[in-house]
C-alpha cells in the first residue's frame, strides 16, 4: 500500500496516540506532485495556516518535541480530498442541472447549486467528527531527531 510520509513534532503524547504538528512545508515533502511550491489547495484547506495539527498512532513512543516522520495510507488522503473538492462539486451542479431542466428558472437552480454546496459542508463537518472520534489514521513510523530534554532525562537513568 502506497503512503504519504512527511515530517512533524510531537506536542503531546497520551497512552499509544500522540499529537503531533507538520508545517506545509514539510507537509508537502510527502507530496508526490511537489510542482506547485507549496501553494496548493489541499495544503490551504487542511494546514489551518502555516500549520496541520493531526492524532497519531504512536508506537515507536515518541515523546513531546521528538521530530518524526509519520504515514497516512494514500487512499485516506484520496478518499479526503474527493470528499472536500468533488462531492461538493457534484452535488452543486447535479443540483443545478437537475432544477434547471425540470423547472427552467436560472434562479431557481443557483439556489438549488447554493445548497448543494451547504449539504456537502454538512457532510464534510460529518464526517470529520466522526474521523475524530476513531482511532487515528496517521502513524508515526519513525523519530527522525529526539528533542534534547528527551535525550537528557534518558541520560540520567543510564550508564552515563
Amino acid at each position: 500500500m502506497t503512503k504519504t510520509e512527511q515530517f512533524a513534532r510531537v506536542t503531546e503524547t497520551n497512552g499509544t496516540s500522540a499529537t503531533v504538528e507538520a508545517s506545509r512545508s514539510t507537509m508537502c515533502d510527502g507530496c508526490e506532485s511537489r510542482d506547485c511550491g507549496g501553494a496548493c489547495a489541499v495544503g490551504d484547506l487542511f494546514s489551518h495556516g502555516r500549520v496541520m495539527r493531526t492524532r497519531a498512532n504512536n508506537s515507536v513512543g515518541a515523546k513531546v518535541g521528538d521530530l518524526v516522520e509519520v504515514s497516512t495510507p494514500t487512499g485516506t488522503v484520496l478518499s479526503r480530498a474527493f470528499l472536500v473538492f468533488i462531492l461538493p462539486l457534484i452535488l452543486a451542479l447535479g443540483a443545478y442541472y437537475t432544477v434547471m431542466s425540470l423547472s427552467g428558472s436560472g434562479t431557481a437552480a443557483l439556489i438549488s447549486a447554493a445548497a448543494g454546496l451547504a449539504v456537502a459542508a454538512a457532510v464534510v463537518l460529518i464526517v470529520e467528527r466522526t474521523v475524530r472520534r476513531r482511532r487515528p489514521e496517521v502513524s508515526i513510523v519513525r523519530i527522525v531527531r529526539e528533542a534534547e530534554e528527551n535525550k537528557a532525562e534518558d541520560g540520567e537513568g543510564g550508564d552515563g
